[in-house]
């Protein structure tokens, strides 16, 4: 059997890596956009912010190598013949398949794209953005950088770059930062909070409306309100898109069974992949690494041993990069809202017939995986959630429900 993957990300890596475990003997092929070994997407922010490249391959740079695989690299899959089994690459390569492997992610939507053509204006998706982006900052002894969205990756790429050093502006159209992973107080507690512990200049309700360049380098550029502001450095990261058109012949994800199955002899995962929401049923792309994972595992089991199902995503959302100072969410921000601050830290939780029906955490990671799950057990909580999140040390509920005392009280 010979098995192809579009895509060479962390699911198709996870993907081939398993098939390989569980015994799979047969010849892998795997095919990229780009010219690299699987890395982490994930990781790769660390890279630009200075840690060094070798980091970002999560599963080695000899992945091809260590996994028998043929990797066909730097070009790009256009298409997929579902009818003859065979992908069409954009050089107009051919290859054939027994099982494919579609896991090819999102890639960054931008307003304008011309704006890309003008030296100075990334994205901040990809290796290759990061490689362009630190090889730009260091030419060019880069001191200063704007920022274009204020979402899970915008606020990723800005704390990147401000910790290697930059002076940065944060520039997002909403009423707070992370506005898809927070509700409203949560989100501008946690705006307040980022804007203090870093000085980043966060300019909220405004949007990057043109920008200037001499000569093809950029120069500045003008904000909704009609300020301007000089840079070299523009980093566009306002939203994404599934990569989905090859095979589905649109941008709206790819769906799937609980095999992860989107055709008899087709698998998907990650970020395009459309599954099951675990908790509310609702169908969606929840793009996130858990889940990915365990998307990629399910189909290289279901492939080799015609067994296993997917239970389900959950929309968690995990941003603690860069900074002591953790943001987590999960779940619909619906219901009785209930609400303990402290400090630097801010816990909410949505309840709904008594269970959690979603929850945003701010400040601190340390009661995060028990109300997670919480969350996906379905249990009542109504009448100890008050307790578990007023709790300063975050174990008393705990050794309540072991029956071991607290040193600390007489």
């Amino acid at each position: 059997m010979k098995v192809v993957t579009v895509g060479t990300g962390m699911a198709a890596a996870e993907f081939v890596q398993r098939l390989r475990l569980e015994g799979f003997g047969g010849e892998i092929v795997m095919c990229s956009d780009e010219g690299f070994a699987p890395y982490s997407p994930c990781v790769i922010p660390f890279y630009l912010a200075g840690e060094p490249l070798k980091t970002v391959y999560w599963k080695g740079k000899d992945f091809y190598d260590r996994y028998r695989v043929t990797p066909y690299l730097s070009d790009p899959v256009v298409e997929v013949d579902t009818e003859r089994r065979l992908v069409r690459s954009a050089s107009g390569r051919n290859v054939t398949y027994d099982r494919l492997f579609f896991a090819t992610g999102t890639r960054s939507w931008y307003p304008r794209p011309e704006w890309l053509e003008t030296m100075g204006v990334f994205g901040f998706k990809t290796l290759t953005d990061m490689m362009a982006i630190d090889r730009y900052i260091r030419e060019r002894n880069i001191k200063k950088a704007v920022v274009f969205g204020g979402g899970f990756i915008g606020v990723d790429a800005a704390l990147a770059l401000w910790h290697r050093g930059l002076e940065i502006t944060l520039v997002h159209r909403n009423t707070r930062l992370l506005s898809q992973m927070t509700d409203e107080d949560g989100g501008q507690f946690a705006t307040r909070k980022l804007a203090a512990k870093t000085g980043i200049d966060i300019r909220l309700k405004t949007t990057v409306s043109e920008i200037v360049s001499a000569g093809g380098q950029l120069t500045a550029i003008e904000f909704s309100n009609g300020e301007r502001m000089e840079t070299s450095l523009l980093i566009v990261s306002i939203g994404v898109s599934p990569n989905s058109e090859a095979l589905c012949g649109n941008d709206k994800g790819v769906a799937s069974n609980e095999q992860m199955l989107a055709d008899p002899d087709i698998y998907t995962a990650g970020d395009v992949a459309v599954t099951r929401h675990a908790v509310t049923g609702e169908q969606g792309i929840f793009a996130t690494y858990p889940n990915a994972m365990q998307q990629a595992r399910i189909a290289a089991r279901h492939l080799v041993h015609g067994d296993g199902s997917f239970g389900g995503s959950v929309n968690t959302n995990v941003l603690k990069k860069h900074i002591d100072f953790p943001i987590v969410s999960a779940g619909s921000f619906e219901g009785e809202a209930i609400t303990r601050q402290q400090g630097d830290i801010w816990r909410r939780v949505y309840m709904k017939d008594g269970m959690i029906n979603g929850y945003i955490i701010v400040g601190d990671t340390r009661i995060s995986g028990f109300i997670y799950h919480l969350y996906l057990s379905r249990k009542r909580v109504d009448k100890s959630i008050g307790t578990i999140l007023s709790e300063p040390r975050h174990d008393s509920y705990y050794r309540g429900m072991l029956g071991i005392a607290d040193p600390n009280r007489n």
